[in-house]
């Protein structure tokens, strides 16, 4: 089911190029992931409740970087991925090599860590400098004497917008506070050069929420013209798959961006527009002519009757590969509780106010997602083997997107 759609790269600009190479230096050993950090993908559930994956484009400066690094004769140019390298032989397809034969990328060796940290292996290669996605792997590789780069931080923001409509299964919608301006708004931000619009949402959408979205539709776009700059807000509708009670404790905000969040009952969102984005106040009225008939029992029943084997690949039913912090426990394998039927009494209004924390250490912060992030992904995420993408790439947060 997964479709690659290898993009026409262009080459690394100028500006690219003195970056790079202020970087890259008198090294000679350089390595790169391959998942979201020279191809994308997001996660998605079919109409029959099958965990599929959706090509998200790729990084045209990473891979123009590797080309450009592998035709310089003296420098050793790896690509480490975590993967399984047994479970690729079953996908030969979109197996890392096959991709990298379409890429026209011959790098002077392909390594797997069959899901393991990378840095025991990027240490033996004699690795100097590393470009990878994985928050969780920047801080393995702390203090190993590697520089590691997330590879979305050399992407320019195009001016494509991507704002999330995410509904929960009770019929709740997620949506935040500003903290530049104090107004409400939709979760999402301003894409990267080479992401589709849909991957843009998913990932800008985990990183001001801390939550993963699926079953992505798109529902408009507007065209905007923001302090003098022409852009494209595009809109979508998305599910999260559990109610606003149990999600409550899972939505990690990225304080920089965001400073309260709220689940609103669709038809109470007039509420908030007293003090709200254009972009929230363009989906006002698709937002109340929401209906709870997208998430009834029968859609949950599909998907619970999936959660547990899946809960099962992705912990191989025998606990965490590398365990962390106080996530050092099996988790339980039951889906949550359903959505109440309709007409039996529930809190209709859920909202928190969350108690802002001054950070002085970012690196603290960064090791308190990837640790709150343990929870509900394996080591190293992947497609199309793993079964809940973590999508963290990236070192910077949303930016809310459109200034609407």
């Amino acid at each position: 089911m997964i479709k690659i759609r290898i993009l026409n790269e262009n080459i690394i600009t100028e500006q690219e190029k003195i970056t790079l190479s202020q970087i890259v230096g008198e090294n000679s050993v350089i390595s790169f992931d391959f998942d979201n950090t020279l191809v994308k993908s997001y996660a998605d559930f079919d109409d029959n409740g099958e965990l599929i994956y959706v090509n998200g484009g790729s990084n045209a400066t990473m891979i123009n970087l590797m080309k450009h690094l592998i035709d310089d004769s003296s420098k050793k140019v790896y690509v480490v991925t975590s993967r399984n390298e047994e479970l690729e032989q079953k996908t030969p397809d979109q197996a890392v090599k096959k991709q990298l034969d379409k890429l026209g990328l011959r790098p002077d060796g392909v390594f797997y860590t069959n899901e393991q940290p990378k840095v025991t292996k990027l240490k033996e290669l004699g690795v100097e400098i590393h470009f990878d996605d994985d928050r969780m792997e920047h801080g393995d590789i702390q203090g190993s004497g590697i520089q590691s780069f997330y590879p979305d931080d050399f992407l320019e923001d195009t001016n494509q917008v991507s704002k999330v409509v995410a509904v929960t299964l009770d019929n709740k919608v997620l949506i935040l506070k500003r903290a530049d301006t104090g107004e409400m708004d939709l979760p999402g931000g301003h894409g990267k050069s080479g992401e589709s619009n849909e991957y843009a949402a998913t990932r800008e959408f985990l990183e001001e929420t801390g939550l993963n979205v699926y079953g992505i539709k798109p529902i408009t776009t507007k065209n905007i013209t923001f302090n003098g700059r022409n852009e494209d807000i595009h809109y979508f509708y998305a599910k999260l798959n559990n109610t606003a009670e149990l999600l409550m404790d899972d939505v990690d905000l990225d304080i920089n961006e965001n400073t309260e969040f709220y689940f609103v009952d669709p038809q109470n969102i007039d509420e908030y527009m007293g003090n709200a984005t254009n972009n929230l106040k363009n989906m006002s009225n698709d937002i109340k002519s929401m209906t709870i008939s997208e998430h009834t029992e029968p859609f949950q029943r599909k998907i619970a009757a999936k959660h547990r084997k899946y809960m099962k690949q992705m912990f191989k039913s025998g606990g965490f590969k590398k365990k962390m912090g106080p996530y050092n426990q099996n988790p339980p394998m039951e889906r949550s509780k359903s959505a109440p039927p309709i007409g039996e009494s529930v809190d209709l209004e859920k909202k928190r106010r969350i108690k802002v924390k001054i950070i002085q250490n970012i690196d603290e912060k960064h090791k308190k997602r990837r640790k709150k992030r343990k929870k509900t992904a394996k080591y190293g995420g992947y497609y199309p083997y793993f079964d809940i993408y973590d999508g963290s790439g990236g070192d910077s947060g949303g930016d809310g997107g459109g200034g609407e």
